[in-house]
């Protein structure tokens, strides 16, 4: 299990990035982040991470733990090695290289016999890869460019796997079409997913949990459903114009839907 207790995340010793931030992802379990532009999303998932110092970020509270064991002193490439693959917004491709040279970096740092199983594996969810194996990933769609580092990150065999805004920039039916790969490998391969997302339709319906960022604190959370019948997020993300908006309720008010 991951978990979050509690943390600060901050920017330059002055920018307050995250505040009393606390949650946690089951293995096995498929969680979304949700929320506008700087709502402090992407900074949750480079805390988890360990690249927050990339960009002159810290942690200055709390803590992170995998298995009760805290990872937040660790460095990324150690996190990497317990399981835990960052897949960062932007669909990041080394454009040189062909679509599988890609892929197989993500098992660069493996050194068992199954990659060339997993790598089919791959190519099994994701068949509109196959033919363009042989092609440099630069002039590959956006849309086959996420399916192509989701894929690599595959390769890494996590047991949580943090996606930026997967659905950036996509046409809906390709959103759709991922978020369908996504829990077909969540169900099949068992995979924890950590999601941050601003398409709510699309992130909430594969998953099992949600938290709702703004202003870098949670301001709600619950089940898939209990978010998904909520009025504020109704209105405020899945464009139903009806009903109280969820400044009006507290975050203790849904917690207390989802406990009884």
């Amino acid at each position: 299990m991951l978990k979050l207790n509690n943390i600060e995340a901050v920017y330059s010793d002055v920018v307050l990035a995250l505040t009393g931030v606390s949650m946690q992802v089951t293995d096995g379990n498929v969680v979304v982040l949700l929320g506008n532009n700087g709502s402090g999303k992407s900074t949750t998932l480079k805390s988890i991470s360990g690249v927050l110092d990339t960009e002159d970020g810290e942690l200055t509270e709390g803590s992170i733990e995998l298995d009760g064991k805290r990872i937040d002193k660790m460095k990324p490439e150690t996190i990497a090695r317990l399981g835990v693959c960052h897949v960062v917004q932007g669909r990041p491709v080394f454009p040189q290289l062909t679509t599988e040279e890609n892929l197989l970096m993500g098992a660069y740092m493996r050194k068992d016999n199954g990659v060339k199983a997993d790598m089919a594996q791959v190519y099994e969810y994701f068949p509109k890869l196959v033919p363009l194996r042989k092609q440099k990933s630069g002039y590959l769609s956006g849309g086959e460019q996420q399916m192509l580092v989701i894929g690599r990150a595959f390769l890494t065999r996590p047991r949580i796997m943090l996606l930026d805004e997967p659905s950036l920039g996509l046409a809906p039916m390709m959103v759709a079409e991922m978020f369908t790969i996504l829990k077909k490998i969540n169900r099949e391969q068992k995979t924890a997913f950590l999601i941050a997302e601003q398409n709510a339709a699309a992130a909430l319906s594969i998953a099992d949990y949600g938290y709702l960022l703004q202003n870098g604190k949670v301001a709600l959370e619950g089940t898939a459903p209990v978010l998904k019948e909520h009025q504020g997020v109704k209105k405020s993300y899945l464009g139903v114009t009806a009903g109280q908006s969820y400044y009006q309720m507290k975050s203790s008010e849904l917690r207390g839907q989802n406990q009884s």
